[in-house]
């Protein structure tokens, strides 16, 4: 893979999603992504992310059984369409440059992790709904690929 997109998981939780308005452009996404249509990867953090937000009633109403989100996961692992990437020996350190650099707090300490992973990886742009969320890095492009 040459510049694959980093998927944030917000996408793979509205392909799981049937209530969310974002359902099926995340499917189709996701079914391109598994044709081999678009170079992509994703972190083990995401995956966490992934698990914890798809069995927790608060965030979604319809969640997931662990065994359900499980297989989610293990089908995403055994994906040879995904990239995945793993955190290097520098990646903490990356992460709390981060940090300091942009005076990040609380749970914005995952999405500078989520940067930093991508950095050490050569990963220049991340598929998000929420690009605001990422909109602070100036290394790295969010783009909601939901918008026209």
């Amino acid at each position: 893979m040459n510049n694959p997109i980093f998927l944030d998981t917000n996408l793979i939780v509205y392909a799981i999603n049937k209530d969310s308005p974002y359902h099926g452009r995340a499917t189709a996404l996701m079914e391109a992504i598994g044709e081999g249509k678009l170079e992509t990867c994703l972190s083990l953090q995401v995956l966490g992310e992934f698990y914890a937000t798809a069995t927790n009633p608060k965030k979604i109403e319809k969640t997931l059984t662990p065994e359900e989100a499980v297989m989610v996961i293990e089908g995403l692992l055994r994906t040879d369409t995904i990239l995945k990437l793993y955190p290097k020996q520098e990646t903490l350190k990356l992460t709390l440059d981060l940090v300091k650099r942009y005076q990040l707090k609380s749970l914005d300490f995952f999405d500078a992790q989520i940067v930093a992973t991508m950095l050490d990886n050569r990963v220049a742009t991340i598929y998000t709904v929420h690009e605001q969320d990422f909109a602070i890095f100036e290394e790295i492009k969010a783009v909601n690929p939901f918008k026209a």
